[in-house]
């Protein structure tokens, strides 16, 4: 039987599973740094050469933790470019599916937040900007394409994408508190809304296009 055969497929994953599980478990609690490559393996149920045959390292496996919903984020953008609709509509699905991804990984964000703002602790480095970029940079060639096509007033782009993108980070950060978050994805629609029809132009309504 061969490590690619069917029948050890699931077991691979599931040990892959154990230790991403456990690393994001201790990297969130205790902290990057003070995690030993001993304390994930004895927490997943496995032997360090099983950790090293997967990851390599330490670094490895943060890596990994950090690729994984990073993947599915920049799945979401590029999902967004060739949605149909009106710029409204397509503002509005990009945000919530954005914090639904965020709730699905929530204790990856945790993490993603400690390492970001706080000390780096030693971690690998990994360009959470270009993503954080890559973001604002759709919000604002939307934005732009409703301003030329009037769903939009003539402002400056980059600054109504700053607006929104500064409504979606606070309910964002809100789903991170310890309280229970006063801001759900409802709500981030409702105020985005809110957002978008301020920017209509006059006499139209202040309607978001649906």
């Amino acid at each position: 039987m061969t490590d690619g055969s069917p029948e050890t497929q699931p077991v691979q994953v599931d040990v892959r599973g154990r230790l991403l599980a456990a690393a994001l478990h201790l990297f969130t609690n205790k902290g990057y740094a003070a995690t030993t490559v001993r304390e994930i393996v004895e927490a997943a149920g496995v032997t360090k050469p099983v950790l090293y045959y997967h990851f390599h390292n330490k670094e490895g496996i943060y890596l990994e933790l950090m690729q994984q919903p990073f993947a599915c984020f920049d799945a979401i953008l590029t999902e967004c470019l060739t949605d149909t609709g009106s710029v409204g509509a397509r503002l509005l699905t990009l945000c919530d599916r954005v914090m639904q991804l965020f709730v699905e990984e929530l204790d990856v964000a945790r993490l993603m937040y400690a390492i970001y703002y706080g000390p780096p602790q030693g971690a690998p480095f990994f360009d959470f900007e270009a993503h954080h970029r890559k973001l604002h940079e759709i919000i604002a060639a939307l934005v732009q394409a409703g301003v030329a096509n009037g769903e939009l007033r003539p402002e400056n782009p980059l600054e109504m994408a700053w607006v929104i993108l500064g409504t979606l980070n606070v309910a964002l950060e809100e789903q991170l508190c310890q309280h229970a978050p006063r801001l759900d994805g409802q709500g981030l629609q409702r105020l985005l809304t809110l957002i978008l029809r301020s920017f209509a132009p006059e006499g139209t309504g202040k309607e978001v296009p649906q």
